[in-house]
């Protein structure tokens, strides 16, 4: 599951980089890419039935679910939902417990001009993509619906998850700080591992790298925990 904004294309580049027995599958919400006419999502209840339905459609099990950001608190959202066919595991990549506040102030509801601003930093909307108006308003809507679910997000007394987690974090991310990405074992009764790998906010594109080594391990972990778990 991407970010906020972002569409399947953005893991792309890590298709040929994961275990040889892995396939992966990038999810396209709506209102981006293909699906840009689509209406954008407005809450998560909804966003987290349909994407249910599509995982019980289309994903064999054994899977692993992995979600950065925006995308960790859909993961979340899914997962804390009864499943037919529950991942493994769940990855939660540069997203807060959902019990800890965010660590910037707000933005879904600034001015145009003020958000448009605000984007490169939170979203990772690049300076090209922001100075072009015809593009900014073809794809604003679908970043302003989708930072205001993120910001927005919250739950006082969270569920916890009913499979293990494995958080992510970037070691200088302002957005989504270590401690706050730590705060995650608490609500991980079946098992919780941790790795921070260097960078901001969004490291997982921009040191690709150094993530999808420890990420390549936490998916052949999977494999070997879920076959021990089978029996012989």
């Amino acid at each position: 599951m991407p970010h906020a904004g972002a569409g399947a294309a953005v893991y792309g580049p890590w298709a040929d980089r994961l275990p040889a027995h892995t396939e992966l599958l990038a999810v396209r919400l709506p209102g981006r890419e293909n699906r840009l006419r689509e209406r954008p999502a407005r809450d998560w209840p909804s966003l987290a039935r349909d994407f249910a339905t599509a995982l019980t459609a289309q994903v064999p099990s054994p899977y692993v679910l992995f979600g950065h950001s925006m995308g960790a608190m859909l993961v979340y959202e899914t997962v804390v939902r009864p499943l037919a066919r529950p991942p493994v595991r769940a990855l939660l990549s540069g997203c807060r417990a959902p019990q800890v506040p965010r660590a910037l102030p707000a933005i879904h509801g600034l001015p145009p001009e003020r958000f448009h601003a605000e984007l490169g930093r939170l979203a990772g909307t690049s300076a090209d993509v922001l100075a072009d108006p015809r593009l900014m308003a073809l794809l604003g809507p679908t970043l302003r619906a989708d930072i205001r679910l993120a910001e927005t997000w919250a739950h006082a007394t969270p569920d916890p998850l009913p499979v293990p987690v494995t958080a992510f974090c970037g070691t200088d991310d302002e957005v989504a700080p270590p401690d706050a990405v730590a705060a995650w074992r608490t609500l991980a009764p079946h098992g919780f591992r941790e790795h921070r790998v260097g960078g901001g906010h969004f490291y997982p594109h921009e040191r690709a790298h150094d993530l999808l080594g420890p990420l390549a391990d936490e998916i052949s972990l999977c494999l070997g925990e879920r076959r021990r778990s089978d029996g012989p």
